[in-house]
């Protein structure tokens, strides 16, 4: 535990890229944690917007790990034979979500994509979303740029994992309604099946533990030297721009999702209007006011239905 400590940097060691990461988007990080703790419980109500979501982060992640295969097997110059030399101290393949997120998807997908070669048809032919299209393509361009930013998001998007995925877990497994039903899988089962994306060891929480640390340990003796300040500083604003990137992307999902409901009147509009305005609390209190009385109207439209529904 000794030498551990001796590589793993103190919180208040400056020194360290991984803190100077933290400090600098310190505001940004608790403004997308509260935005997404938001949208994450709206989310857990609608497994057709929840699974959108991780969608999204496979076409995100992928993103990143097709620059992180490029720089580890084919630099193309000094610097990014400099990177390849850095990430081959941390990246292991354990890290690597892509391949956990498609089994993901391959649970969440599966009443309209049975097998994995109709679902990878649909999952990379289908038109990116505006925004998620433009951090895919803002993700590829800054790395071929500048590719030192590569370590931006090995340590914004995968820490955040290690940091999160027990908790979203914990999550799911009291909200298996999101999942489709399968007869021959207890609620747990289907957990384990469909929270991949989360899990960075099959062997328990002390394994992951352990591969958390080895990460935040490799990165640490990896970055310390090895940088420029003019790196270093590139690298803390990629990291500012990644939190602004999550949130426009999930903001989009959320958008596109209320104009489509919004064109045809059904329960299922009628639910999630009232759901988004119970849940949101991003919206200004003027905001809130303007649409007071149609909340209410709404929780009134919703009872309606029901009891036309048994009467």
């Amino acid at each position: 535990m000794t030498s551990v400590a001796k590589t793993i940097p103190a919180p208040t060691d400056v020194g360290a890229l991984a803190n100077r990461i933290n400090f600098h988007t310190r505001d940004a990080h608790n403004k997308v944690n509260a935005y997404m703790s938001v949208r994450l419980a709206f989310a857990l109500k609608h497994g057709f917007i929840y699974r959108q979501g991780i969608l999204a982060f496979y076409h995100i992640f992928d993103a990143v790990e097709q620059e992180l295969d490029r720089l580890l097997n084919d630099p193309q110059n000094d610097e990014e034979r400099q990177m390849q030399h850095v990430l081959r101290q941390f990246w292991l393949e354990e890290f690597r979500r892509t391949n956990r997120i498609f089994k993901d998807l391959e649970v969440l997908y599966s009443p309209e994509y049975s097998d994995s070669e109709s679902l990878r048809n649909f999952v990379e032919h289908q038109p990116l979303a505006p925004q998620l299209q433009s951090f895919v393509d803002s993700i590829h361009s800054t790395v071929q740029q500048d590719s030192c930013t590569i370590l931006a998001y090995c340590h914004v998007l995968y820490l955040a994992l290690f940091a999160g995925g027990k908790v979203m877990r914990s999550n799911l497994y009291r909200h298996t309604g999101l999942f489709p039903k399968f007869e021959y899988l207890t609620p747990k089962e289907l957990v384990i099946r469909g929270t991949n994306f989360f899990t960075f060891s099959d062997e328990g929480s002390d394994a992951e533990n352990k591969l958390r640390w080895k990460y935040k340990e490799g990165y640490e003796l990896a970055t310390r030297q090895e940088l420029s300040e003019s790196q270093k500083t590139r690298i803390l604003q990629v990291s500012s721009q990644i939190f602004d990137w999550n949130m426009d992307v999930i903001g989009e999902i959320g958008e596109m999702n209320r104009n489509e409901l919004m064109s045809k009147f059904s329960f299922k509009l009628l639910t999630y209007l009232s759901e988004e305005w119970k849940y949101s609390t991003i919206l200004s209190k003027r905001s809130k006011d303007s649409i007071i009385v149609m909340a209410i109207l709404i929780q009134f439209l919703v009872a309606y239905i029901v009891l036309r529904k048994f009467i």
